[in-house]
């Protein structure tokens, strides 16, 4: 079965064709229309990278394009798009009603849009992504993989806030917790590395523009970072991560910022951009870092505090640690970033091999050898965990072909 993985941004379609038995990745790309002129970049196994400049405004035109390029373009995947047997979507928030991948219907598309509240970087452009690939692909399949849904074994304990009971209760107001999938992959990545029926206790870095941490114990979650929205926790490329509710009292009462004024500010304008002054691009703010930028330099170091600081506070809940993991775009590229974290890690057990973390690319261990944990570096393959979900899903039928699963 061929399988095509979607998964949408505000101003970003990322796809991937997977070959569903073995696994089999047969190419992948972005059409990004947050900058103009827009551009298709795909990457084909084999063939050299392409990018081309598009016509782009929404996302019917991303799904539209990108099959177009599927079945026409220069390097086709595909003889037809009928030989797509289902696509699968990844969705950030499922709330507390979805703790597993399911099909697409009316009732989870409206559910979707009711949780875009709690993800408003997110669930709506899902949403839209799903419409685009339903109209463009009628009768195929649709399954969405929700980015909660690792986290739903989280206890009471670690995923209710103490506010007032009803809160919870009657409203549904808890931590839940995001980057599941990218997590999950990472989990079971890191069990094949250390060689192990389970990894035992780890402790996984999700850092790219988004952050998170998780703490797992036997392939289990029982605490993450991030809680009733992506912008609790870690310092992030834009967004603040967890300040003291104190201080937006403060601004809302003595400077006048509105709630609208703050769902910007601490969404869009904060992190290492807000505190660099220049990027919330990681690469950029190191850059500047090594031009003498005093502002670059402590954008950098709140954000290694921070992530060190909660490592700390997953291995306690874990009772201790046998692998630190580091992923997404700064957890797999950034050296200097993973030095910087582990610099006084020494009293959980954690010692970084420097050499080996320079030179180092995804998978890889890079603790020293006298350290008690390790230190594992993983290319995050949360596309990958959308297939496994999907095929879990749809069962014996989706080795079939398209016939039976529209069936």
């Amino acid at each position: 079965m061929k399988m095509l993985v979607l998964n949408t941004g505000s101003s970003t379609l990322k796809y991937s064709l997977f070959e569903s038995d073995g696994e089999r990745l047969l190419g992948d790309g972005i059409a990004d229309w947050s900058r103009q002129p827009a551009r298709l970049t795909i990457h084909h196994p084999g063939l050299p990278d392409s990018s081309t400049e598009l016509t782009l405004s929404h996302h019917g035109d991303a799904v539209g394009r990108v099959l177009a390029e599927l079945i026409r373009g220069q390097s086709p995947l595909l003889r037809s798009l009928s030989e797509i047997a289902a696509v699968g979507h990844r969705v950030v928030h499922g709330g507390s009603r979805y703790t597993e991948s399911v099909r697409v219907t009316p009732e989870v598309k409206t559910a979707i849009g009711e949780l875009s509240e709690l993800a408003p970087l997110h669930n709506s452009a899902n949403l839209d992504g799903i419409n685009a690939a339903e109209a463009a692909l009628p009768g195929v399949p649709q399954v969405v993989a929700f980015d909660t849904a690792f986290h739903a074994t989280i206890p009471p304990e670690a995923h209710v806030y103490p506010l007032p009971y009803a809160w919870y209760s009657e409203w549904g107001l808890r931590r839940y917790g995001f980057h599941g999938l990218s997590h999950a992959y990472c989990t079971a990545r890191a069990t094949e590395l250390l060689g192990k029926t389970t990894a035992g206790r780890l402790v996984i870095c999700h850092l790219g523009n988004g952050c998170s941490v998780s703490a797992v114990h036997d392939g289990r979650c029982l605490d993450t970072s991030m809680g009733f929205t992506p912008l609790e926790g870690l310092m992030m490329g834009t967004r603040s991560g967890s300040v003291d509710p104190g201080l937006l009292l403060y601004v809302i009462r003595r400077r006048g910022q509105s709630a609208d004024d703050l769902d910007r500010v601490l969404n869009k304008e904060s992190g290492l951009l807000g505190v660099s002054g220049l990027s919330s691009d990681m690469r950029q703010v190191l850059a500047a870092v090594r031009d003498g930028n005093e502002r670059a330099r402590l954008a950098l170091d709140v954000y290694a505090h921070r992530v060190r600081q909660t490592i700390g506070a997953m291995t306690a809940t874990l009772g201790g640690i046998d692998a630190l993991v580091f992923t997404a775009g700064i957890g797999e590229n950034a050296a200097e970033v993973r030095a910087r974290i582990c610099t006084g890690l020494g009293g959980l057990g954690l010692a970084l091999d420097a050499a080996a973390n320079g030179r180092s690319r995804p998978d890889a261990d890079v603790a020293a050898a006298d350290s008690r944990g390790r230190i594992l570096i993983i290319a995050t393959r949360e596309d990958l965990m959308i297939v496994r979900q999907a095929v879990r899903l749809l069962g014996p039928s989706a080795r079939a072909g398209r016939g039976d699963l529209a069936s």
